[in-house]
């Protein structure tokens, strides 16, 4: 499944009368309908806004995505509910301009937001974000985050599946923690790459890198926020998510 091309309202014009001015006009319509080059907040998945900020919502019943009002000081919130016999209540993709995203290949993207999780379980884990391949392709997710033994990790899941904790810290169940992190994408793993801050610091890998180097991008891809756990599903989970921005760098997001 592909998502939609974004797409703004157009304006009338007028025939060009020169070459000049028709290749001015080229490309001011290259630039109005991309992404910004220039740093800028893209996206503002501000909670009080409600679930159309997202692309879509994947979310079986009885669970729920709802916003929660001041949720500790921390305002309105999105709260993911994964209900007892589910394994999924996740938003998928994001909506500019009323339309659905439609990320690119060759192209930085920033995501920030809050989290605080009600489940850290011992012995297994769950997944609350996602850099999700649509179809499945070579890379089914080539980057996620999974909550666990007592921590939070960042994966790089390689072609074939191959995965690999590339970060991981300590998190406590109900403690809200920032997240900010940034992908180049690309299908070489010599040219993609993930950064990663966390409670507004720069993170390292386990490479020893601040940036770490893989393959980010397959046919299609788009951010996931909420709770996946198709192992577990005796286990209700809640994910509640903040503050969500999107950009083209770091300081659009933090």
């Amino acid at each position: 499944m592909s998502a939609h091309d974004l797409r703004k309202p157009r304006h009338g014009r007028r025939k060009s009368r020169t070459p000049l001015l028709a290749a001015s006009a080229a490309a001011c319509m290259v630039l109005f309908n991309s992404w910004p080059a220039q740093a800028a907040v893209v996206w503002d998945g501000e909670a009080s806004q409600g679930t159309a900020v997202f692309g879509s919502v994947e979310c079986a019943s009885p669970g729920s995505l709802v916003t929660a009002a001041q949720d500790d000081g921390h305002g309105t919130v999105f709260r993911y509910t994964k209900s007892v016999g589910t394994y999924r209540c996740e938003s998928r993709g994001i909506q500019v301009g009323g339309s659905r995203y439609d990320f690119a290949n060759d192209s930085t993207y920033w995501f920030g937001w809050e989290q605080k999780f009600s489940v850290v379980p011992a012995g297994s884990d769950w997944v609350p974000w996602q850099w999700k391949s649509y179809p499945n392709a070579t890379q089914n997710y080539p980057l996620l985050m999974t909550v666990g033994d007592g921590l939070v990790r960042l994966v790089y899941v390689g072609p074939g599946e191959a995965w690999k904790t590339i970060w991981s810290q300590p998190v406590e169940a109900f403690a809200w923690n920032r997240v900010a992190i940034g992908i180049h994408t690309s299908t070489s793993a010599d040219s993609g790459w993930a950064e990663l801050y966390y409670n507004g610091v720069r993170q390292t890998f386990s490479d020893g890198t601040t940036r770490y180097a893989g393959r980010t991008w397959d046919s299609a891809n788009e951010p996931k926020w909420g709770a996946y756990d198709r192992d577990n599903t005796t286990t209700e989970i809640v994910n509640r998510v903040g503050s969500l921005k999107a950009g083209t760098t770091y300081g659009d997001v933090d």
